[in-house]
């Protein structure tokens, strides 16, 4: 006897795919300082992991700040880069595809339009390191509470 062989529903429609793919893999942000075109990019994976030394006071800064409980504002964030620029010029230039000089050269409005294009392009590397360490800390401190209060019930326990 034959039997009737029903269709399976279709499979869910797959997202549509992003307009340029590979600004999704490599985002790139396009500017123009008077006859000057720089081309803002990401930073590669080996690259990143080599700059993290530079970055590290900068990571730390941001993880400080995200254990508050608020969100900075724009010029709180500016001074936060101001304040390790030392250490992040090369970084930005590099990105920049400019030397450190090139990037210093840059009159006030445009060096804060590459630097906030930068922060476009790569910030997510320095939230992404400094996410991880609050987590960390927040998973640390919850094992010591909760390490004290099994302590504290076994003193309880044995009074």
């Amino acid at each position: 006897m034959a039997r009737k062989i029903t269709k399976a529903a279709p499979p869910p429609a797959a997202p549509p795919a992003p307009e340029n793919e590979l600004e999704v893999l490599h985002p790139e942000r396009h500017l123009v300082f008077g006859a000057r075109k720089v081309v803002v990019r990401e930073y590669g994976h080996i690259e990143w992991l080599r700059l993290l030394p530079q970055a590290e006071p900068l990571v730390a800064a941001i993880a400080h700040a995200l254990e508050q409980d608020r969100d900075p504002t724009y010029e709180e964030a500016l001074a936060c880069l101001a304040l390790h620029i030392d250490a992040l010029a090369p970084l930005i230039a590099q990105a920049a595809g400019l030397t450190p000089d090139d990037y210093a050269a840059l009159d006030p409005e445009q060096g804060e339009v590459l630097l906030m294009t930068w922060w476009g392009v790569n910030g997510r590397f320095f939230v992404g390191r400094a996410l991880n360490r609050v987590a960390v800390s927040m998973r640390e401190a919850a094992n010591r509470r909760a390490l004290q209060a099994a302590a504290d019930s076994l003193a309880t326990q044995r009074s």
